[in-house]
């Protein structure tokens, strides 16, 4: 099965200062048909204009990958960490038992451009945890390269989830075959450019779903950029909507 969900289908939510499209129900954005896939619940593509951004708000139970496209995204949060992350950074939120944090853009003049992404944990009430790492693009050029996983292999962020979570960048010259081992559900998200994902034409913001193949294919690339969630077989296209872990997007986007 291959399924693509096109950029423009996606949800949105305008405010003055952000900016933001949901692949999946999110806030004021109810979808039946899209409220995830396998144990990914929540990409969202979020624009904040200098200066602005969420306010202090709380998750628990929820997974939260946050992945930084352009600009500055300062964090601080009720564990006490407090960072200022740049393109390339990736963070890992395990929300467990309750954590509250806040993410504003941390630059008086120029926006911020990251993907908020979360899954469902294999756990309830885990000890909050927090992690960042700074994945460089050279390491990933042709290739897919892990950032996130159930044990933490390669140096990945470790996630409270079977699943692997990959960043990829292609271009005009790269052919990669990404083996799928089992029964497994892939979701690839295009974060930027162009390629083709098993013969099908794909482009920025959109997201393909991929079940019962042998591997994921990635060619014809044109200055393409990728995430790619290899995840069990739970419960095909659906996911729980977690109630504690989601806010909504106007209640917890306050203005600094």
């Amino acid at each position: 099965m291959l399924e693509i969900r096109k950029a423009g289908e996606r949800g949105s939510t305008r405010l003055p200062w952000l900016k933001s499209r949901h692949t999946f129900s999110f806030g004021t954005y109810k979808d039946p048909q899209e409220m995830g896939f396998s144990d990914l619940r929540v990409i969202n593509d979020d624009w904040v204009v200098s200066g602005k951004g969420f306010g202090q708000h709380g998750h628990r139970d929820v997974e939260i990958l946050t992945y930084v496209l352009q600009g500055t995204l300062a964090h601080r949060d009720t564990l006490n960490n407090s960072a200022k992350m740049k393109a390339g950074d990736f963070q890992l939120i395990s929300a467990g038992s309750g954590i509250e944090h806040s993410e504003f853009n941390g630059s008086t003049t120029q926006p911020v451009h990251f993907l908020q992404i979360w899954l469902t944990p294999h756990s309830s009430r885990t000890k909050p945890t927090y992690q960042q790492k700074h994945f460089p693009i050279v390491q990933r050029r042709g290739k897919l390269q892990l950032v996130a996983s159930k044990s933490g292999q390669d140096g990945s962020l470790k996630i409270l989830q079977d699943a692997k979570i990959y960043a990829g960048d292609f271009g005009p010259a790269d052919s990669f075959s990404f083996p799928v081992t089992g029964r497994r559900h892939v979701y690839v998200h295009v974060v930027a450019g162009k390629l083709k994902v098993n013969g099908e034409n794909v482009a920025e913001g959109d997201g393909v779903r991929l079940s019962d193949v042998q591997a994921v294919e990635f060619t014809r690339a044109v200055d393409a950029q990728v995430l790619v969630f290899d995840m069990r077989a739970n419960n095909g296209k659906s996911a729980k909507n977690q109630s504690l872990g989601i806010c909504s997007t106007r209640a917890c986007a306050r203005r600094k």
